[in-house]
């Protein structure tokens, strides 16, 4: 019997010791390859300037496209739905936050505020989405 107030590791808790140190090692050479990549595109003359043949030139936008009105109204919709469900994650989060803690059910307050975190997150990506993407894209 395992005295109370002491944590048992077996080997589970190296195998997820170990799972988390290799997710944050493949992020990390993913981030240089994906640099990597980007300094090479930079470097290209013809790739840097945005033509690869010459005579041809893209310029990616909405200008004519037919439809640019619904697609424009469906992202507004999805962005506002998915702030609404942000919202709704903070309040039951913070509600199983608050029930957890003041009945003692750790697990519950854990997940609460692993709830409350991500609908932050998502409420504050949201506006800044459209922004990001086009600096991601620049």
């Amino acid at each position: 019997m395992v005295p109370s107030g002491t944590r048992r590791r077996g080997p589970a808790a190296w195998w997820r010791r170990g799972r988390r140190a290799l997710a944050v090692a493949g992020a990390a050479v993913l981030a240089e390859i994906c640099l990597s990549a980007r300094r090479a595109v930079a470097a290209t003359p013809a790739l840097a300037g945005g033509g690869g043949v010459p005579g041809i030139n893209v310029n990616p936008g909405w200008r004519d496209m037919p439809g640019k009105e619904k697609i424009e109204m469906f992202l507004d919709v999805a962005s506002q739905v998915g702030l609404a469900c942000s919202l709704a994650s903070v309040l039951i989060g913070a509600a199983m936050l608050g029930i957890g803690r003041a009945t003692g059910n750790g697990q519950a307050s854990s997940r609460g505020l692993t709830m409350v975190f991500g609908g932050g997150g998502g409420a504050v990506l949201i506006p800044l989405a459209p922004a990001l993407i086009g600096w991601v894209s620049k």
